[in-house]
C-alpha cells in the first residue's frame, strides 16, 4: 500500500509563514561593522532579522528559524556564501538568496546566478540602499507566488490521488491494484459503478497518476445537456452555426487536447450523438458543429456509467458497438454495502473534512454497528451527508444513537440480512419479534406498559411472548 501514498516534495517546509507583515530575513556577514549596520537599517524597514556571523551558523538557523529570504555575503571563511546558497537549495528551494560582494565580477555574478542565486550585490550597499530594498521585496514576492503554487499543486496531488481515495477492504485493494495498472497507459477506460461511489474522483486520480498530468481534465456531465447543447459542448462551433452563436467555441475534446476527458454519465447521450461519438474515438478526428475544417483529437478518454451498460445495449439503448470502443479497460467501483469494513475510515475522513467551529466530536461505538448494518444506496455521498447532519446537531459535542434518522434505526431493529431472498412472513415474523423484545426491555418488563406502546392489547402480547419463547 505505501505505492498509494501522495509523493513527497523534498522541501523541508512546505509553507513558510511570513512572521512579521514584510518577511523574515537572514542576514549573514563575517563582518561585525556590516552585519550590525545592515541589520539594523532592515529592521527599521520593518523586516524580522536573523543574524549569523559566518555560514555555519547560518546554515544551523535556516533550519531552526522561519526564513523568507537569506543575504549573505559571498567572500567568507568556512562555507562561504556559495555554500549557503547550494545547501539553501537542498533544504529549501523557495527561499530566495541574494549574494553580497565586496569582489564582484562578472564570471562570479554569472555562476551565482546559474546555481539559483536571485540576485547578486557589489558592496558598498549605503550606495545602492533604495535598490537593495525594491530586490529584497521582488524576491519575497517571488517565495509568496512559489509557495503558492506548491500548496495548490500538492492540493491538487491530495484531492486527486490514490492517497484520497479511502479504503482499506479487499475489493478497494482489487481496484488500487487495477488503476496502478491502467492510468501510465493511454487506454480508453470505463469506470461502473452506482451513484455516489465515487467515479469522478477516479477518473480525477487516474490523470493525476498518468503522463497527461500536466496537461488540462476535462468533464463534460453528458445527462445535464440536451443532444444540441451535448453535441455544441463536445465538437465546439463555429461563429454562425446557430441562433446564438456569436463567435467561435472550443469543445471539450479541442480542450482536453494532450490532458484527459471524462464522459460522465454517459448512457445519457442520445444514441445519434453516440454514432458522432464513435467516429471520433476510431479515427481520433472531428469536426466543429457548423465548420469543415477537420481537427485532430488526442486526449485520453474516461467513461463513467451508473447504469450497467452492457445491458443498456442488450435493451438497445447504447449502441454495442461504442460499448466496445469504451469498455477496452473496465473497472467496476463497488458500493458502500459491499465494503463495510471501511465505512469506519470514512467517518474519520469525514469528521476531519467538515469540522464544525473548532469542536471536538465524538461518536459513539454502537453508532458506528448501526451504520455499518444500513445498505447506503446512496453510498459515500450518503453517507458524508449524514454526517454533516449529525455533527452539526448533537448535544454535548457526542453523536449517539439517538442522532441517527429512523430509517436506519428501523432497519437495525428488524434484524434482517438486506442481501438474502427472505419471505413476506418471515420477514413480518422477524421485525414483530425484535419490535416485542425492545418495548418489554425499554420497560422493564412491565407486560401493560409494552402493550401500549405497542398498539396491542395484554392478551396478544402474551400470545406473542410465548408464540416467539421470549423471555426476561
Amino acid at each position: 500500500m505505501n505505492s498509494l501514498n501522495i509523493q513527497q516534495d523534498n522541501r523541508t517546509n512546505i509553507l513558510r509563514c511570513r512572521e512579521t507583515k514584510k518577511g523574515s530575513i537572514l542576514f549573514v556577514d563575517d563582518d561585525p561593522n556590516s552585519l550590525y549596520t545592515i541589520s539594523n537599517i532592515l529592521r527599521g524597514e520593518g523586516y524580522k532579522v536573523i543574524t549569523a556571523e559566518n555560514g555555519e551558523i547560518a546554515i544551523k538557523k535556516m533550519y531552526e528559524e522561519i526564513v523568507n529570504l537569506i543575504v549573505t555575503d559571498l567572500s567568507m571563511p568556512g562555507i562561504d556564501g556559495m555554500g549557503i546558497l547550494k545547501e539553501t537549495k537542498k533544504f529549501d528551494k523557495a527561499i530566495p538568496v541574494i549574494l553580497v560582494t565586496g569582489y564582484g565580477s562578472v564570471e562570479t555574478a554569472v555562476d551565482a546566478l546559474k546555481d539559483g542565486a536571485f540576485y547578486f550585490f557589489e558592496k558598498p550597499l549605503y550606495d545602492k540602499i533604495d535598490n537593495f530594498f525594491v530586490i529584497i521585496e521582488q524576491a519575497l514576492k517571488n517565495q509568496c507566488l512559489e509557495n503558492e503554487v506548491y500548496r495548490l499543486q500538492r492540493e491538487l496531488d491530495e484531492r486527486y490521488s490514490l492517497g484520497n481515495i479511502i479504503g482499506k477492504s479487499k475489493k478497494m485493494r482489487e481496484v488500487y491494484k487495477i488503476i496502478e495498472r491502467i492510468a501510465p497507459t493511454d487506454k480508453t477506460i470505463l469506470i461502473q459503478g452506482e451513484s455516489g461511489t465515487g467515479k469522478e474522483l477516479t477518473a480525477r486520480a487516474i490523470h493525476q497518476m498518468s503522463s497527461r498530468i500536466n496537461k488540462s481534465f476535462v468533464s463534460v456531465n453528458c445527462g445535464a445537456l440536451t443532444e444540441t447543447l451535448l453535441t455544441s459542448e463536445l465538437f465546439g462551433h463555429v461563429r454562425g452555426a446557430f441562433t446564438g452563436a456569436y463567435k467561435d467555441r472550443k469543445g471539450k475534446f479541442e480542450l482536453a487536447e494532450g490532458g484527459t476527458l471524462l464522459l460522465d454519465d454517459v448512457t445519457e447521450i442520445s444514441l445519434h450523438l453516440q454514432k458522432n461519438l464513435l467516429r471520433v474515438l476510431q479515427e481520433r478526428e472531428f469536426e466543429k458543429v457548423g465548420g469543415e475544417r477537420t481537427t485532430k483529437m488526442d486526449a485520453r478518454i474516461i467513461a463513467t456509467a451508473n447504469k450497467d451498460l452492457f445491458e443498456e445495449v442488450k435493451a438497445k439503448r447504447f449502441r454495442e458497438d461504442l460499448y466496445y470502443r469504451l469498455n477496452i479497460v473496465p473497472l467496476h467501483l463497488p458500493p458502500l454495502r459491499e465494503r463495510i469494513d471501511d465505512i469506519p475510515l470514512f467517518i474519520e475522513h469525514f469528521f476531519n473534512k467538515h469540522k464544525v467551529d473548532g469542536r471536538n466530536i465524538r461518536i459513539m461505538p454502537e453508532v458506528v454497528e448501526y451504520m455499518k448494518e444500513y445498505a447506503w444506496p446512496g453510498n459515500v455521498r450518503e453517507i458524508e451527508n449524514l454526517l454533516q447532519q449529525m455533527m452539526v446537531l448533537c448535544y454535548n459535542n457526542t453523536i449517539t444513537v439517538s442522532d441517527l434518522p429512523p430509517y436506519i434505526l428501523l432497519n437495525r431493529e428488524s434484524g434482517i440480512p438486506q442481501k438474502e431472498n427472505i419471505s413476506l412472513p418471515a420477514i413480518i415474523r422477524e421485525i414483530e419479534e425484535k419490535r416485542i423484545k425492545m418495548m418489554l426491555k425499554r420497560t422493564d418488563w412491565n407486560r401493560e406498559k409494552a402493550a401500549k406502546l405497542l398498539g396491542i392489547s395484554r392478551k396478544m402480547l402474551n400470545s406473542r411472548i410465548k408464540k416467539y419463547g421470549i423471555k426476561a
